[in-house]
């Protein structure tokens, strides 16, 4: 059977559980769109307001089901995608942006014409930047090589978890080809075996000689699909278990054995210890990234065995073995350390995450502190929540202690404002299988950035829970320049309780606001919320200088 190269994507992408592709139309990519409308290939369009967003949103789609993708047009699209896909490079998100483009004629033809979405007369300039922040950027100019390439592509985003640029020339996107006959052959690398059997020859040797053992989480075991995978190697090391920023995974935060959220030393005193004075530590799918570090103060590894399990290599002590993949070794490992000793844990009281859910919580009439809002908001968390954060919602959000099945992402560490919530919308499309509780926590000068993907959520008609932190401008920027108050971190405020009002033209969804500015006021909304029905966003205002006590200092170790 034939079928158009855009159709052939089109089902490869949906062999990779993608069922909806983000994009906005343009001249040069109609013919691709045309194709997404009127095929049958099981992927359904989502047009979001802008590019960046839209991006954002496959993002958090990847985050979700596993892999993501946006179609664009050439040059204004393809480069407003840029700054999400690079976000997605920096933690860890395979998806695809695709991008029409002139014709291979008009591309391949020198010109001193200066055609519209073109810099210049460079049609390369897109190829170029694209090829910095992806594992691969590529044009497809030729009919017989087409359907090879994009499976190459392909393969190599779900090898790395990075995102990838495709290229699609306007005369190419209707070319016929064969239609796939065998499913998309992925290809994964293989560990070495010598380097595989040496990395847990040594790894047995240290674990099986500790009395002590401690494990630091990563968001690369949910991107690797080795949660479970993680909770066997606690359990069977009866180890001391955190997470961190970039991805938390409250199946860690429940755990018995869990001792806090692990950032370096801006962590709780307890967590700090139980990492770094273990006779051995695990970084495991852990990045050495300035979030995750507490800007690169951690100091596993300086006075104790260390492990880092990487996704494609294995650390022990500095001695570092290469091609050895983070999803076959953890499974490996778990086989060979069944017959070493319990470690030793005692439970503590002592606090380990900054916010818990422990602590007792009445709510008063006073105005909500930000230190007391997340207390109450740690406590409003259910199992199985999907929860995301944008900027000083991610990072005082991370601080609070999660319950079993929930995982909480956001910007991450490349940290662009508004990311957050774009990453949200598309992981909340994703949402359809695991029909999970809906949340978002936002500063809301982060949400004045991509806030028109609201309209989004309305349109698909999602059952959500948007919390708007309003402190009149950028809180985190003010924690890193303290003492100072500067004009350029106060934004112009916006009435985000009627949002919902101005974008909500789709028919049939609920809209509900609130506004609070005490904590009985936050508890009510809280309790009404106990189920979200319909798009309820809720506008929580703070004292504008006012600052959680873990953001001050996180932030001061954050100034340059």
């Amino acid at each position: 059977m034939k079928v158009t190269i855009s159709t052939y994507l089109l089902m490869r992408l949906k062999e990779l559980n993608v069922n909806h592709l983000f994009g906005i139309p343009g001249d040069y990519v109609l013919p691709f769109f045309d194709e997404l409308i009127d095929e049958h290939h099981g992927v359904e369009h989502v047009l979001t307001r802008n590019e960046m967003n839209g991006t954002y949103a496959a993002d958090g789609y990847s985050r979700e089901n596993g892999y993501g993708a946006m179609a664009v047009t050439f040059g204004v699209g393809s480069l407003s995608c840029a700054n999400a896909v690079a976000g997605a490079y920096s933690d860890d998100s395979p998806m695809m942006v695709i991008s029409g483009a002139p014709t291979v004629e008009v591309i391949n033809t020198p010109t001193e014409r200066l055609l519209h979405h073109v810099v210049g007369t460079d049609f390369d300039t897109n190829l170029k930047v694209f090829s910095n922040i992806t594992v691969g950027a590529i044009r497809l100019e030729k009919q017989s090589t087409a359907t090879y390439e994009i499976d190459n592509l392909l393969r190599k985003s779900v090898q790395a978890k990075k995102p990838v640029y495709l290229e699609i020339p306007y005369d190419i996107q209707t070319q016929l080809v064969d239609a796939p006959d065998q499913p998309l052959d992925l290809m994964l690398e293989q560990s070495s075996s010598v380097n595989m059997m040496k990395a847990l020859k040594d790894a047995y040797e240290i674990i099986s000689s500790s009395k002590t053992r401690s494990v630091v989480t990563g968001h690369l075991l949910k991107r690797e699909h080795m949660i479970e995978e993680g909770l066997t190697l606690v359990e069977r090391l009866n180890a001391s278990v955190s997470t961190t920023f970039v991805c938390k995974m409250g199946d860690f935060d429940s755990h018995p054995n869990a001792v806090g959220t692990f950032l370096g030393q801006t962590s709780q005193e307890y967590t700090v210890d139980m990492m770094t004075k273990a006779d051995v530590a695990i970084g495991l799918g852990m990045t050495f990234n300035e979030f995750d570090t507490g800007v690169f103060t951690t100091t596993m590894g300086n006075n104790q065995d260390v492990i880092w399990i990487r996704q494609n290599y294995v650390e022990i002590n500095g001695k570092r073995y290469d091609e050895v993949y983070l999803r076959e070794f953890l499974p490996k490992l778990n086989q060979i350390i069944m017959d070493v000793p319990e470690g030793e844990f005692e439970p503590s009281d002592k606090r380990k995450f900054v916010f818990e859910r422990k602590d007792k919580f009445a709510p008063t009439n006073d105005d909500i502190t930000i230190d007391r809002l997340f207390v109450q908001f740690a406590n409003y968390l259910k199992p199985n929540d999907m929860v995301y954060g944008d900027t000083g919602g991610h990072i005082n959000g991370s601080q609070a202690e999660f319950p079993a099945g929930t995982l909480f992402e956001g910007c991450g560490n490349w940290g662009s404002l508004g990311a957050g919530f774009g990453i949200y919308v598309g992981a909340n499309i994703a949402n359809e299988k695991r029909a999970a509780r809906s949340v978002c926590i936002s500063g809301e000068g982060a949400f004045t950035m991509t806030g028109q993907e609201l309209a989004t959520l309305i349109e698909h008609k999602k059952d959500l829970a948007l919390f708007i932190l309003d402190n009149a401008g950028y809180g985190a920027e003010r924690a890193i320049n303290p003492g100072k108050e500067r004009s350029y971190n106060n934004i112009a405020v916006w009435k985000y309780e009627k949002l919902g009002e101005a974008l909500g033209g789709t028919e049939g969804v609920d809209l509900h606001s609130y506004v609070v500015k005490t904590e009985a006021e936050m508890q009510q909304v809280f309790d009404k919320l106990e189920n979200p029905k319909g798009v309820n966003i809720v506008r929580i205002m703070l004292d504008p200088n006012d600052s959680a006590e873990f953001n001050i200092k996180f932030s001061g170790a954050l100034k340059h």
